[in-house]
């Protein structure tokens, strides 16, 4: 799905409001898929993640790092916001995990052309 997408929080962090309205829109393809992430209770756990491509393909380069564990928690007429955890490589072989979301706006214009 091609969208422009806001990120809402920066190193964790919530982006005040005036960040957000000055922060230009990202647009690229939402892509899905989920991996193996462990066992718990001797069960194998399913991880969910999202990120945003320019080609449409989950394979592509990602314009964003990408949400795992990621859960749609607002969907209205406006978009929708996609909460997870983002992996931020900080240094060689050391990556920080920060709570991110992003705010997706569906972009309509290519679909009635």
């Amino acid at each position: 799905m091609l969208v422009d997408v806001i990120p809402l929080r920066r190193a964790g962090e919530k982006l005040s409001e005036a960040d957000f309205l000055v922060r230009p829109p990202l647009r690229g393809h939402l892509c899905s898929w989920s991996y193996a992430g462990g066992y718990r209770a001797g069960r194998p756990l399913r991880v969910q993640a999202v990120t945003l491509t320019a080609c449409g393909r989950a394979s592509g380069t990602a314009l964003l790092p990408p949400l795992h564990n990621f859960r749609v928690v607002c969907f209205n007429g406006g978009g929708l916001i996609l909460a997870g955890d983002e992996e931020v490589e900080v240094r060689r072989r050391h990556i920080d995990v920060y709570r991110q979301a992003w705010f997706c706006k569906p972009v309509f214009a290519d679909v009635f052309q």
